[in-house]
This record gives C-alpha cells, structure tokens and sequence, in this order.
C-alpha cells in the first residue's frame, strides 16, 4: 500500500507540473502579449524549481520502509550538544548501510524533549520537541529484521520492548547517553551535553542497550566525566 500510495504522489505533482507548464506556455503565446520572454523564463524556473524540490526531498524511513536503530561502538561526546552528538551518530563507523539520516535518542529539555508530564499523558506528541521517535511506528535492530518494538501514539516504546535494542556489548559495555527518567521526561544531561563537569550531581543519566524494560533509557545516573571515561557511554540512533 506505501508503494502505490508514493506513485500515487508523484504521478500526482508529474500533473500539476505539466499543467502549470501548459497554462504559461498558452498565456505567453497569446497576441499582443509584450512580454512573451519573461512569462516563458519564469515558468520553465517554476517547473525546474518544481521538479528539484520534489526530487531532493529527504524521504522518511517511516515511508520509504523499515525504520532502524543502531548503537554506536564509539563513546559518545557528552560535551557536543545534542547536535554534537547526532553528527556521532550519522558519522559511525558501524551506521547501517542504505544513506538514512539518524538522530540521537538523547533529551536536553529544551532542543530536544520527549515529555514534558510522565509519558505524555497530558499533551501526547505536543509536548516533544524535535522528538527521534514517530508515533505508532515498527523499528528494527540494524540488522533490519529483528524488532525492537512498535511506538505508541505518544512516540514512545510500551515496554518491554520486543528484543533489546543490540544484544552484543561494544567496546566491552552496554551503556548509553539519554539524559532521560523511566516515565520520559528529561533530567540530568549534562547541563545540556555541553560539560564534564556540572554543578549538579548525579550529572549524566544513562541507560543499557542490552535490557528490554525502561533499564534500556533510563538505568542510572553518573558524573559526565565518568560517562565518557568509565562507562565509555555510546548513543542510542534513531533512523529519521
């Protein structure tokens, strides 16, 4: 159904480009029209525009199939920010083949947040900001057959999950940056993954990639410093 529902699309903005090509082309030709050149210039940039824009759009993993998600077997930089730290993410030597864009599931609470009231329960998908995980939505292990789990609409895993996100310990830990409390509302990140060394302690909340309840995302707390050099911390990525 995703398959035809996609050619359904694009054979739908095919038409519109086609017809707004027509129309110019006959209003430019019309007698007495003085400015024959220009009308014509501004709908071949219109369709070209058209076309690029529709051609270069990122699709979604939601739409294009199987949506993954993968752990680092690098430690994770707790002082990149949560941009930072997607930039780990997408530059991993182990990222799955196939070009997707990932993020980090990590929450700063201001560019990045799942919930602001446990779960979600009050606002649902409002209360996220630039949230990596989509409601109702089926996610695998990189391996892109084994399931980790099914979203629910507030674009949180029902735990347990299905399997463990990676069964294999990396770099001989299990342990990942999330900055987030067992009911999804974020707390202690690191003063917003930016310092080894905040004021509040614990600093770092962190989670264990190979469990299947909310021990995955929210385990313990930690120093950042101990984050990066005890724990050797890695992220979990979320293909986009």
């Amino acid at each position: 159904m995703k398959i035809l529902k996609n050619l359904a699309n694009s054979l739908l903005r095919s038409n519109i480009i086609i017809v707004s090509f027509i129309c110019f082309i006959l209003v430019s030709c019309e007698p007495g029209n003085t400015n024959n050149d220009t009308t014509t210039a501004s709908a071949l940039a219109i369709v070209a525009n058209n076309s690029s824009t529709s051609s270069s759009a990122t699709p979604s993993c939601a739409t294009t199939g199987t949506c993954k998600i993968f752990i680092t077997n690098s430690t994770a930089p707790v002082t990149a920010g949560v941009s930072g730290i997607d930039a780990h993410c997408n530059n991993a030597t182990n990222k799955p083949s196939g070009g997707g864009t990932y993020k980090a599931l990590v929450t700063d609470g201001t560019s990045r947040r799942a919930c602001t009231s446990a779960n979600c329960t009050t606002g649902g998908t409002s209360e996220h900001i630039d949230w990596v995980l989509k409601p109702n939505q089926q996610y695998k292990r990189k391996d892109g057959t084994t399931v980790i789990g099914t979203t629910n609409a507030n674009g949180l895993f029902p735990i347990p999950l299905t399997n463990s996100m990676e069964p294999n310990l990396l770099n001989a830990n299990n342990y990942v940056i999330t900055g987030i409390n067992a009911d999804w509302i974020n707390s202690n990140d690191c003063e917003n993954w930016t310092t080894r060394a905040p004021a509040t302690s614990p600093n770092g909340l962190f989670g264990k990639h190979q469990e299947i309840d909310m021990r995955a995302f929210a385990f313990a707390g930690t120093t950042c410093a101990d984050l990066e050099d005890f724990y050797n911390a890695k992220a979990i990525c979320v293909e986009q």
